[in-house]
C-alpha cells in the first residue's frame, strides 16, 4: 500500500529560521517513523530569500498533492499555514494536529 503524503505546515516567517526549519525536520522525522510520507515545505526547490507568495505558489503545489496536512504547534500565528489550513480543508485534505 502507497504511505499517505503529509505535508507539514507551520509557522516559518518572521520567525529563527534555523530554529523552524529543526522544528519541520522534526516533524518530518515523526511521521516518516508513523509511517507517512512527509513532504516538508523547506525542501521546496526555492532559495530562503525567495519573496513570500513565491513560497505559498510553491508550497500551496506541493500540499495539493498530499493526502493529509500536519499543522505544527503556533499554526495559528502565521498568515501561511491558516492560508494552507483552509486549502486543505477546501480542498477535502485531511487535517492533523501536533
Amino acid at each position: 500500500m502507497e504511505k499517505e503524503k503529509v505535508y507539514i505546515s507551520g509557522a516559518i516567517a518572521h520567525y529563527d529560521l534555523e530554529e523552524r526549519r529543526q522544528a519541520f525536520d522534526r516533524a518530518e522525522r515523526y511521521l516518516a517513523l508513523k509511517g507517512y510520507e512527509p513532504v516538508n515545505p523547506f525542501k521546496n526547490g526555492l532559495p530562503d530569500e525567495a519573496h513570500w507568495r513565491e513560497h505559498m505558489r510553491a508550497d500551496i503545489a506541493l500540499l495539493l498533492d498530499c493526502d493529509c496536512i500536519y499543522m505544527l504547534q503556533g499554526w495559528e500565528l502565521s498568515k501561511g499555514a491558516k492560508l494552507e489550513l483552509d486549502v486543505a480543508s477546501s480542498c477535502g485534505i485531511k487535517v492533523l494536529f501536533e
